[in-house]
């Protein structure tokens, strides 16, 4: 697999034919870089910095403008000296790169974030994404009218009711926004040798992200954990749930074509836009097999406790892709319900749903039988993604204008 965007070669090098004198130092920028850390010409050169989006343990994020051509884009800053063994890629032609680099650079599909660039100094490399989705925030009497899902993945004409959400602003200062939604960009994998897993609650995710406290400008979220809080009844309709989750499930069908597992899905992990256009991202915990051969086992979990497959909370060695199905599963408990399917440890283990039809959190009843097929507590019989495609849930369904 060769990545189509390489460190340190901009792809559009030779549009500048005179070298500008731009400020090269990184913490004019962010606090984030360290004092006197000088960012690579190339990317200056090619990009201003803008506004800050998190920051995480393996690195952060920032929005920057193209130079040339105006449009914004996510940068995100991966320290070199913080990425696992297990997550780089040896490539003959450009060495050690890592694995979320290589795969954002080599992966096509609509639903996922698309690589830009790629560049790299000595502390960092720098992922140059596009920036998808709408910021999030709640607006009385505002209604978003996206083009209504007829089936998984396409669209019509017809309008479809949504909850009232209201894109935000584009900018949002630290001071007037003191508990700022997580970050969608930025991948912290989280091993579960790390955490604690009691019997305790599974809906709380860990690894708070941290602010940096400087008063720069820093966007609100646009992921779809932020859509769903936002919505009036903090959970999405059957219809929106479906188009949404379609997109997510034509995302994971692609990638597993390609033997590849993102092995962190979560509502953090998806950015989406007003017309509810989703966008797959953080593939910092990824891992690749060749699919044409028996699929790998692992023994080490790296992703979100509260979306970890029973095998995994067992602590046994599981395989990737059924692993993947358990978090669609779960996924879709906080689409159609805005909760976990689980309320502890051990209901997840032993695959246990439990969403009360008396407090209005059921889901209909061919999207709860897709939940508890996703999350069947035995990875040999749980549904795989290919018979997710073709579930009733999906193609038994009129479009909303027929309803």
């Amino acid at each position: 697999m060769r990545p189509t965007a390489t460190p340190g070669s901009h792809q559009r090098r030779g549009k500048f034919s005179l070298k500008r004198n731009y400020d090269l130092s990184a913490s004019v920028y962010s606090c984030n870089f360290p004092e006197c850390h000088q960012l690579a010409p190339d990317f200056v050169e090619a990009y201003q910095l803008e506004d800050e989006l998190g920051s995480g343990g393996y690195g952060f994020v920032m929005t920057a403008r193209d130079r040339y051509d105006g449009y914004e884009v996510a940068v995100k800053f991966i320290i070199k000296d913080k990425v696992p063994e297990h997550c780089w890629i040896s490539d003959p032609a450009f060495g050690k790169l890592p694995i979320e680099v290589v795969l954002l650079s080599y992966v096509k599909h609509e639903s996922i974030v698309r690589c830009l660039d790629v560049f790299e100094d000595s502390r960092y490399f720098y992922l140059v994404q596009e920036l998808h989705g709408s910021p999030w925030n709640r607006s009385e009497g505002f209604a978003l009218h996206p083009s209504s899902p007829n089936s998984a993945g396409s669209t019509s004409s017809t309008s479809l009711s949504t909850p009232a959400l209201s894109p935000s602003s584009s900018e949002t200062s630290l001071v007037h926004e003191p508990q700022t939604p997580p970050n969608p960009y930025l991948a912290l994998p989280v091993s579960v040798a790390d955490h604690s897993l009691s019997e305790g609650s599974v809906g709380e995710e860990p690894g708070a992200k941290e602010e940096c406290q400087t008063g720069v400008c820093r966007r609100p979220s646009y992921d779809l954990f932020e859509c769903i809080e936002q919505s009036e009844q903090k959970r999405l309709s059957e219809d929106q749930a479906r188009y949404v989750f379609g997109q997510v499930v034509d995302a994971v069908h692609y990638l597993d074509s390609l033997g590849i597992c993102h092995r962190d899905i979560k509502d953090e992990n998806v950015v989406i836009d007003q017309n509810l256009k989703i966008k797959l991202i953080d593939f910092g915990s990824a891992t690749i097999a060749d699919p044409t051969k028996p699929r790998p086992e692992y023994d080490q979990f790296f992703g979100t406790a509260a979306y970890a497959s029973s095998e995994i909370l067992l602590k046994k060695k599981y395989k990737a892709a059924p692993a993947e199905v358990w978090t669609l599963g779960v996924l879709l408990s906080y689409l159609l319900a805005g909760v976990s399917p689980f309320p502890t440890i051990r209901d997840a283990i032993e695959g246990r749903i439990f969403l009360s039809e008396t407090l209005g959190l059921k889901p209909p009843e061919g999207a709860m039988e897709l939940m508890r097929r996703c999350l069947d507590p035995n990875p040999d019989t749980r549904i795989t993604i290919e018979e997710i495609k073709t579930h009733p849930w999906f193609l038994n369904h009129q479009a909303p204008g027929e309803l």
